[in-house]
């Protein structure tokens, strides 16, 4: 029997989705003070799908801290994430 890891699974379905859909993720944790081991392996992997694309995460990414206080829209003819200030 063949096990697959959460980050697996979560991994293949972002590999699987859209640029525009993987914004949209991240967005929905825009402001969510819950914090559980899945969201942290959900995260890790939308994160690193992004990283994969080239995405320019540098609005919402210090060093090994990722901020969640802002939501975000990709510039797509810089493939960089900008914060939305649309109200």
């Amino acid at each position: 029997m063949k096990t697959t890891s959460f980050y697996d699974k979560f991994a293949a379905e972002f590999r699987a989705a859209s640029s525009q859909s993987l914004i949209e993720k991240f967005n929905d944790s825009v402001g969510s003070g819950a914090w559980t081991s899945m969201r942290a392996v959900h995260d890790k992997a939308l994160l690193d799908e992004m990283e994969r694309r080239g995405i320019d995460m540098s609005a919402i990414r210090h060093g090994d801290f990722t901020s969640y206080v802002h939501k975000v829209i990709l510039d797509e003819d810089k493939n960089k994430l900008v914060i939305d200030l649309r109200p």
